[in-house]
């Protein structure tokens, strides 16, 4: 999202910090694998902290993405839609691979991916959702 300014050129936001993500992630991580270690299922807690990280990779890649495209004089958005689609079928890729090749404890990686997309979701969520709580 932009916002226009006098001149007429779009103005980006700044890109949020990943700092609170990841914290957050190492922290459920280490959790995750301790509680795969008391089951006896160390593997699928190694995979969900692969999860984790692959989640944690493709945001970091996506603002590089967007730093990169936005910083054109000309902004494509097709570049940033062939990024996005490359990043994420090589990520879906790799996640497919380990996920079948180490069935049934593969199912890990999916956990660790979905789990980060909720901790993106809640981080990107609750910051906006306190300004709006200002404003009223």
């Amino acid at each position: 999202m932009s916002t226009p300014v006098q001149g007429g050129l779009p103005v980006y936001p700044d890109v949020p910090s990943l700092s609170r993500p990841a914290l957050i992630s190492a922290v459920l991580g280490a959790l995750g694998l301790g509680a795969a270690f008391y089951f006896d299922r160390w593997l699928i807690g190694a995979l969900f902290c692969v999860g984790l990280l692959l989640g944690l990779l493709n945001i970091a890649l996506a603002h590089r993405d967007v730093a990169k495209v936005t910083a054109q004089d000309n902004p494509n958005k097709r570049q940033l839609a062939v990024a996005s689609l490359s990043r994420l079928m090589v990520i879906t890729a790799i996640a497919l691979v380990i996920g079948f090749v180490l069935r049934p404890d593969g199912v890990g990686i999916f956990v660790g991916l979905a789990v980060f997309q909720v901790i993106l979701v809640v981080n990107t969520t609750v910051p906006v959702m306190r300004g709006l709580r200002q404003h009223d």
